[in-house]
């Protein structure tokens, strides 16, 4: 905005309306596939950008944690929140999918973890985990002619020990499907609660990207991935034909107008403090808000961000101090929840506006609905999150960020060289590794005892490659502020680890 916008302030009823109803937010974000978590309509916002992500075409959906992976996994597979979904993205198709699930990574989510590890035993992945998928997309769809049978895996693998069985089953089912218009989608999630042993891991994912890969044969038989995208990078995955499915595999990010198009989505249909905000936008010469979800692929809010940025200016000011120096309020949060990768994810900005809300409400001094200083006490919660979830699958990354609290960024890479050295980190961090059954923060070799004297600057390459950390164009190192923040690292001019 070229100039200030003239915006209305509400009544302290309203204000104290729309802050608690942001407050109500769920902090972590988090969806199950199926269960009490799972993906319900009215949180169900739809940008155009993730139509790739929802085609039944679209074999692997990749996305770091707190992406939405699971909550799109869930939103396709339950009936009432697929008719939306084909009602928001009337392309794909989705109105003529039948949905099963092959591993969700919660009880009742295809099949579980103890029958995989039960039926594919430690070590002989290699020879069972193929046969293994094999039945499960069985199960799946033989629910198709089978309606009202149970599949479980173990009567599958008896039952096509003949690989043609297989085969000409498979294209019994794809031909009912095709007469009737239908396709039969098959999803896979979570994928990482398969195994806490990375090499395990590597080996079954590994057995279920070629089961998957094998049904492009048919014609209404689908698959369909959620992968975080570190995990396919770091695995070691010999899938001779892992480019073509990277190639072809949908990435969800999340721009800023689609991270505002959610958080003012969530607001329009709230129960509680719906009408608030309906009076917040008329005020403000912004129309009404939806009545129906379908209504949101046409609702400005949705994507124009110049309307999103008159909105939010009426919610939090213009700038994030006395003037323009400290930044916009509307460009600030998502500036600042970026990961090195650039990647700013839907959980971390929900938990910043969830918590600056809740620091609005007790100062509850002003006519804006959120402090310029709440918004960054926001980001101080929302990056200590991001490392909590950061070390579920790096058990080790507090050990490597602990003797880096106090220094300032930039920095030389000596400095965190040193500051790792000193404390035997890269040592430390393997042993955690190897304890926890995780990939390794460093590769070190078959050697039993490794030369980690020359190990710093490997461990600099591993966190820049998860975005933890990032080399300038002076190769000094720099940390986003969303880890940044959380590991008590200083900046000059940047928001203190403490307030």
């Amino acid at each position: 905005m070229t100039t200030r916008q003239k915006y209305q302030p509400l009544n302290s009823e309203d204000i104290f309306t729309i802050r608690d109803t942001i407050a109500r937010f769920d902090p972590s974000a988090s969806s199950t596939i199926v269960g009490a978590d799972k993906a319900k309509l009215r949180d169900i916002f739809a940008p155009m950008s993730h139509s790739k992500a929802l085609d039944p075409a679209t074999t692997l959906v990749l996305g770091a944690r707190g992406a939405g992976k699971s909550f799109w996994a869930s939103v396709l597979y339950n009936p009432d929140t697929r008719h939306l979904a084909a009602e928001l993205y009337p392309r794909l198709g989705i109105d003529r999918l039948r949905v099963e699930i092959g591993f969700g990574g919660v009880g009742r989510a295809g099949v579980s973890k103890e029958v995989i590890d039960k039926l594919v035993p430690e070590e002989q992945e290699k020879a069972t985990a193929g046969l293994f998928w094999k039945a499960v997309i069985a199960g799946a769809a033989l629910t198709v002619i089978e309606p009202n049978q149970k599949h479980p895996p173990r009567e599958m693998l008896d039952r096509f020990s003949d690989p043609q069985d297989w085969a000409d089953t498979m294209v019994k089912v794809d031909d009912k499907l095709e007469k009737s218009g239908e396709t039969l989608l098959i999803v896979f999630d979570a994928l990482d609660a398969i195994s806490e042993d990375w090499k395990r891991l590597s080996r079954i994912i590994d057995a279920l990207l070629a089961s998957v890969w094998s049904l492009r044969g048919f014609n209404a038989i689908r698959a369909k991935l959620f992968m975080r995208s570190d995990q396919l990078s770091e695995l070691t995955l010999r899938f001779v034909e892992l480019s073509k499915l990277r190639s072809g595999a949908a990435r969800l990010g999340w721009r800023q107008a689609d991270l505002y198009g959610l958080m003012f989505a969530r607001l329009a249909f709230d129960e509680d403090g719906g009408e608030a905000f309906g009076r917040l936008l008329e005020a403000n010469g912004l129309g009404k808000v939806p009545k129906k979800q379908e209504e949101l692929r046409t609702w400005k809010l949705s994507s124009n961000e110049s309307q999103q940025e008159k909105l939010f200016v009426a919610m939090a000011g213009y700038f994030m101090g006395a003037g323009p120096r400290k930044g916009k309020t509307f460009d600030w949060p998502y500036n600042h929840l970026a990961d090195g990768l650039g990647d700013v994810t839907p959980r971390s900005f929900l938990i910043l506006m969830q918590n600056a809300a809740e620091r609005s409400q007790s100062r509850d001094a002003s006519t804006l609905i959120l402090l310029p200083q709440t918004i960054r006490d926001g980001l101080r919660a929302a990056s200590k999150v991001r490392i909590e979830q950061l070390n579920t699958e790096y058990p080790w990354i507090k050990r490597v960020l602990q003797p880096l609290a106090g220094l300032r960024v930039p920095a030389e890479p000596q400095v965190l060289f040193d500051a790792w050295a000193e404390n035997a980190t890269v040592e430390a961090a393997i042993k955690i590794a190897q304890r926890e059954h995780a990939l390794p923060p460093v590769l070190t070799g078959s050697s039993q005892k490794p030369d980690l004297s020359t190990q710093e600057s490997k461990l600099a390459d591993r966190l820049i490659m998860m975005g933890v950390l990032t080399s300038r164009p002076d190769e000094r190192y720099d940390m986003p502020d969303l880890f940044r923040i959380g590991a008590a690292l200083l900046k000059k001019g940047g928001v203190p680890p403490k307030a």
